[in-house]
C-alpha cells in the first residue's frame, strides 16, 4: 500500500515484492535492517496512516462481499511475513518511548485493465506528514505483529467459540442433572405423634400374679391384724402393720398424707390406700360402705360422723392413679347399690362423680336407706354354699358382690356384727309359737308397744328440731322401749346364720372366683365403727372379722370408737 501510494515511513524503506494470485497482488514490506525490532514514529503520521487505512477497509468490505470466502482466506494466509521496524537513535535527555501498535499492512488489489489504460485512476491516500522536529516524548515504539485474520474468518472463529461455549454449558447441565438423579436423596427425619389413650377406655390390663417364692399361709399361721382406737387421744392413731408370710404388693409409696388417705402410684397401676388407718394397696379396689341406720346412732356421732365417712372415701378415690380401677358399693340389710356395675378406671371424671353419688345417702331423716333415695337395687349373681343368695345380708352380701367383680383388694367399714337369719319353715314356726304359748292377746300387746315407741320417738325428734339437733336414729324399737322402761313380749325370728357359716361362705366364694381360675386370693380389710359407750375390748364377734381377714390374703382389722376416734384418725375437728 505504501509503495502503491508513494508513501514512506521514516527509517523504513519499502521493497514491494508483488505476487499475483488471481485478481489480487500481495505486497511484502521488508525493513532495511531485519535485525531491528523497534522504530520511533511520529504520532501525527500514525494518525494519518490509520485514517487512510480505515477508508481503504471500508472500500474493501464492499469488494469482499463479491468474493468467495475461500479467496479471502487464501489472500490473507499468503501474507505471512511480519513487518519489523527499526528503532530510532536514542536521545539521552528524552524519556522512554511508549509502545503503540503500528498500522497493519493492507492488501493491495491488482489494478483492473481500465485503470492500467488510464481510464480510471487508482485511489491513493495522502502522504503522511513528517515532523522531524517533534519532541522525543511524542514518539512511540511499535512492535511488529502478524496480520489479523479476515473479518469473515474472525466471525466464523467467534461463532465457533460461542458454539463451543454453549456446548460446554449444555454438557455441564446434563452432567449436573445426571448427578442429581443418581445421588440418593437424604433421608428426612420422620415425625411420630404419640397420642395418649383416652381415659374413658374400659380395657383393663390384668396381670396374672402367682406367688411362687412363699406358700400361702394356713389359717393358723397368719393371724389377722387388729387394733382399736378411742377418741381420748389428740395424737394420730398409728397404723397397724403385721408380720406375715404372704407376698405383699411391691413398689408402694408409704407416705402418710394425714387427712388424705390415698396417693397415686404410677409404676404399675397400683395405688396405696390408707383406709381409716389401715394401709394397703391394690390395682382393682372395692370400697364397701355400711348404709344401715346403725351407722347413724348418737353414740357413733350421727349424721356428721357418716358425712365424714363419705367424704373420706371420696378423698381416697380422688388420690388413686389412673391405671387403678375401683368401685363403691353401699349395703343396707338385703339391699345393694353400686356406683357402677363394673370396675371403672380412676379417671378425673369418674373420681369426681363419686362425691355427687354419695352425697344424698343418709343425709336426711326422712330419706334414710337406699330405697328412700331410689337408688337401683342390685343382685348377687353367684350361688355359693352354705347360705343361699336370697338370705345374704349386710357386709356378707356386699363382699360376695365385690368378689364377682374380680377385685384384688376390699375395704369395708361397717357397724359390726348384725343379725342374719334364714326363714323358718311355716310348720316349724307354728310349732314354735305354740310352744311359746303365743296368743292373740300377746299379738295385740306387741302392736300397742310398737305404736307407743313410734310416738315417743316422734316427739323426741320434734324437740330436737326445735333445739337444732339432728333427729335420733334408732337401731330397733328395743332401744326406745329401754328408754321408755317397757319390756313387751316379742315373737321369735328366723334361724340365725352362724359366724362359721359366714366365714365358709366367703371362703367358698373365693374358691369359685379366684382359686378355681388360678388367681391369687384378694385381701379383705375391716374397719368396725362402734359407739362411744360401747366396750372396745369386747366388740361382738370380733374374732369372726379376724377370721375373714386372715383367710383373705392376711387382711387387717381396726376398731374405731365413736366420732372422736373417727375425727382423730382422719385429722378432722
Amino acid at each position: 500500500w505504501l509503495a502503491a501510494n508513494n508513501a514512506s515511513l521514516p527509517g523504513l524503506s519499502v521493497n514491494a515484492v508483488k505476487e499475483e494470485s488471481g485478481d489480487a497482488v500481495h505486497v511484502v514490506l521488508v525493513p532495511e535492517e531485519p535485525e531491528a525490532a523497534l522504530v520511533v514514529v511520529d504520532d501525527e503520521v500514525i494518525d494519518e496512516a490509520v485514517a487512510s487505512i480505515d477508508e481503504e477497509e471500508a472500500a474493501e468490505e464492499a469488494a469482499h462481499s463479491e468474493r468467495s470466502e475461500d479467496e479471502v482466506g487464501a489472500t490473507w494466509h499468503e501474507m505471512a511475513e511480519p513487518i519489523v521496524r527499526s528503532p530510532a537513535p536514542e536521545k539521552p535527555s528524552s524519556p522512554p518511548a511508549q509502545s503503540v501498535p503500528v498500522p497493519k499492512p493492507k492488501v493491495v488489489e491488482k489494478p483492473s485493465a481500465a485503470q492500467e489504460a488510464g481510464k480510471e485512476p487508482s485511489k491513493a491516500s495522502p502522504k503522511p506528514k513528517e515532523d522531524d522536529d517533534a519532541p522525543d516524548e511524542d514518539r512511540v515504539a511499535a512492535v511488529a505483529s502478524g496480520p489479523p485474520p479476515a473479518p469473515r474468518k474472525m466471525g466464523l472463529q467467534k461463532m465457533s467459540a460461542f458454539t463451543m461455549a454453549v456446548g460446554i454449558h449444555v454438557l455441564l447441565i446434563l452432567l449436573l442433572g445426571a448427578l442429581a438423579v443418581i445421588m440418593p436423596e437424604p433421608k428426612v427425619a420422620e415425625l411420630v405423634g404419640i397420642v395418649a389413650p383416652e381415659a374413658s377406655q374400659e380395657v383393663p390390663q390384668n396381670k396374672k400374679v402367682v406367688p411362687t417364692s412363699m406358700p400361702t399361709p394356713n389359717v393358723s399361721v397368719s393371724p389377722a391384724r387388729f387394733v382399736t382406737a378411742t377418741g381420748m387421744s389428740s395424737v394420730s392413731l398409728p397404723s397397724f402393720e403385721a408380720n406375715t408370710a404372704d407376698p405383699l404388693a411391691t413398689d408402694i409409696a408409704t407416705t402418710d398424707l394425714g387427712a388424705s388417705f390415698a396417693m397415686p402410684f404410677a409404676g404399675k397401676g397400683t395405688s396405696q390406700v390408707n383406709f381409716f388407718g389401715i394401709k394397703s394397696a391394690g390395682k382393682r379396689v372395692a370400697f364397701l360402705i355400711d348404709a344401715e341406720k346403725y351407722m347413724l346412732t348418737d353414740q357413733r356421732g350421727g349424721y356428721p360422723a357418716y358425712q365424714i365417712v363419705k367424704e373420706e372415701i371420696a378423698g381416697m378415690i380422688s388420690k388413686m392413679g389412673l391405671e387403678t380401677r375401683f368401685n363403691v358399693v353401699l349395703f343396707e340389710e338385703n339391699n345393694l347399690s353400686a356406683f357402677s356395675d363394673r370396675l371403672l378406671p380412676a379417671t378425673a371424671a369418674n373420681k369426681g362423680k363419686v362425691s355427687e353419688w354419695l352425697e344424698p345417702v343418709n343425709r336426711e331423716y326422712e330419706k334414710l336407706g337406699l330405697r328412700a333415695i331410689k337408688y337401683p337395687i342390685l343382685q348377687v349373681k353367684s350361688e355359693v354354699e352354705p347360705v343361699q343368695t336370697n338370705y345374704l345380708r349386710g357386709y356378707l352380701r356386699a363382699i360376695q358382690y365385690a368378689l364377682e367383680q374380680d377385685v384384688d383388694t376390699v375395704f369395708i367399714i361397717c357397724s359390726g356384727y348384725r343379725s342374719m337369719t334364714v326363714p323358718r319353715d311355716p310348720e316349724d314356726y307354728a310349732k314354735l309359737l305354740k310352744q311359746m304359748k303365743w296368743t292373740e292377746k300377746d299379738e295385740i300387746a306387741l302392736e300397742e308397744a310398737r305404736q307407743k315407741a313410734r310416738e315417743w320417738l316422734k316427739n323426741e325428734n320434734e324437740k330436737r328440731k326445735e333445739k337444732g339437733i339432728p333427729e335420733r336414729v334408732i337401731i330397733s324399737l328395743w332401744e326406745v322401749w329401754r328408754d321408755m322402761g317397757l319390756r313387751p313380749r316379742t315373737k321369735p325370728g328366723g334361724i340365725q346364720i352362724s359366724a362359721e357359716q359366714r366365714e365358709d361362705q366367703v371362703a367358698n366364694a373365693m374358691k369359685l372366683h379366684y382359686l378355681s381360675k388360678d388367681k391369687p386370693k384378694p385381701q379383705i380389710n375391716f374397719v368396725i365403727f362402734i359407739g362411744a359407750d360401747d366396750d372396745d375390748r369386747n366388740v361382738p364377734q370380733i374374732d369372726h372379722f379376724k377370721n375373714l381377714a386372715r383367710r383373705a390374703k392376711a387382711g387387717k382389722v381396726r376398731v374405731l370408737q365413736g366420732l372422736a376416734a373417727l375425727q382423730n384418725v382422719t385429722g378432722r375437728k
